[in-house]
């Protein structure tokens, strides 16, 4: 069995049980921090570091170690205080969950519970270190789901312009990024998470996977993808990290790049130019063709329409009249002449009357949509604005918990 996919889908995995470090365990340890009136002991924050580093791929070296314990010690707090609301509002949390949700991660790596909890031992990890993990990750799925899931609502116009926005930046060059994340706010904060990054930079550069060391040590949304961003315009990026996405090849990563409210390190998987023009816009098309001595009525009729509902009532008086459905196609997909004729044409308009030969006709525009050339559902879309405003509550819920919280932190 493959260690780092286990801890990969136990990050990302979803279980609930409430069982606390060995109480043994506690006692012959120092006390790391105090959360409120909950102890964090040195073995706690050893067991996650140990976790942290195993499951991302870096050798365990005395300096990622330090690294590892700082980071694990920022988790371990803020799980004490996500653990505590839960309670607040009775969230239940039974040994039963636990073990289906750790079974479904056995599973996965073709194991079962007991070969799940044996790996991690042998690589000095308790079983109840990520027990203690994913209890924190569902119960406070569960409390931010119950107090705010019903209220977030993502409107049809916040979903219109983001796919408007979307299909605006799609002619730009796209990257397919993934990142990793280190928030600070204060200049000792952004000197320990630059320098935090070029030592995952350097293990990176040892050969640790990039998605297993975003899984566990970014603060990102996108770390339980393994900081996967997906496709991307250049536009859409920060201002701070277009430069550097503009210089990178597939397959590189970059330097840590300080942003406003934090040290980023981007991968470039792959990149591609920008889409053509019509690319990311849907027409639903009417032709209506006539004889060619039936100009002048087709020429009135093309003023006066306003989409294709009543256009077979329409050329009820133009004798030879008929209309041709050219269906719903991407734009860049028509031919040159039928591009042309409708370039510059508003959706319920048509384009001008052209004779050719005997025959004479228009275009009508039944509808315009923005879609195709990569630009998401609106499915996907109502999706990602949900997950989006979701997260903002959350870490805006957390930061208000830390700030009313007494968090009392030992040098380690």
């Amino acid at each position: 069995m493959n260690l780092k996919q286990v801890a990969a889908a136990a990050t990302m995995a979803v279980a609930i049980g409430s069982i606390a470090a060995p109480v043994r365990a506690q006692n012959a340890e120092g006390v790391a921090a105090i959360v409120n009136d909950a102890i964090i002991s040195t073995f706690d924050v050893r067991q996650r570091a140990t976790l942290l580093l195993v499951s991302s791929g870096i050798e365990s070296t005395p300096e990622m170690q330090q690294r590892a314990r700082a980071q694990a010690l920022r988790d371990l707090v803020d799980e004490r205080l996500q653990l505590q609301e839960a309670a607040k509002f009775e969230i239940a949390i039974t040994g039963d969950q636990v073990d289906r949700r750790l079974a479904d991660i056995a599973r996965q790596n073709e194991t079962d519970l007991a070969g799940l909890s044996g790996q991690l031992a042998r690589d000095g990890v308790s079983i109840t270190t990520l027990r203690t993990q994913i209890e924190a990750d569902i119960a406070w799925q569960r409390l931010m789901s119950g107090l705010y899931g019903s209220r977030v609502r993502i409107s049809e116009t916040e979903i219109r312009e983001t796919q408007e926005r979307i299909a605006a930046n799609a002619t730009r060059p796209q990257y397919q990024l993934s990142e990793i994340f280190l928030p600070a706010e204060s200049e000792p904060e952004f000197a320990e998470m630059q320098q935090g990054a070029m030592r995952l930079l350097q293990e990176m550069q040892r050969g640790a996977p990039f998605p297993l060391v975003a899984r566990q040590f970014s603060q990102a949304p996108s770390a339980a993808a393994g900081g996967d961003l997906g496709w991307i315009a250049s536009s859409e990026l920060a201002p701070e990290l277009q430069p550097a996405a503009a210089q990178l090849q597939p397959g590189q990563v970059s330097l840590p790049i300080r942003a406003p409210n934090g040290v980023y390190i981007i991968a470039m998987r792959d990149r591609r130019a920008g889409a053509a023009a019509g690319a990311t816009s849907v027409v639903t098309l009417n032709q209506v063709v006539a004889p060619a001595v039936r100009q002048n009525g087709l020429e009135r009729l093309q003023r006066r329409a306003r989409g294709c509902d009543n256009l077979e009532s329409s050329i009820a008086g133009i004798q030879g009249a008929t209309i041709i459905d050219l269906g719903r196609s991407q734009e860049s997909e028509l031919s040159a002449v039928v591009r042309e004729s409708i370039a510059g044409v508003r959706a319920g308009d048509a384009s001008p009357v052209v004779v050719n030969g005997d025959q004479a006709s228009f275009i009508v525009v039944c509808a315009r949509e923005t879609g195709g050339a990569g630009v998401p559902e609106r499915d996907e879309i109502e999706a990602r604005l949900r997950e989006q405003e979701m997260t903002m509550l959350s870490d805006r819920y957390l930061r208000n918990l830390r700030r009313e919280a007494t968090i009392i932190t030992r040098a380690q």
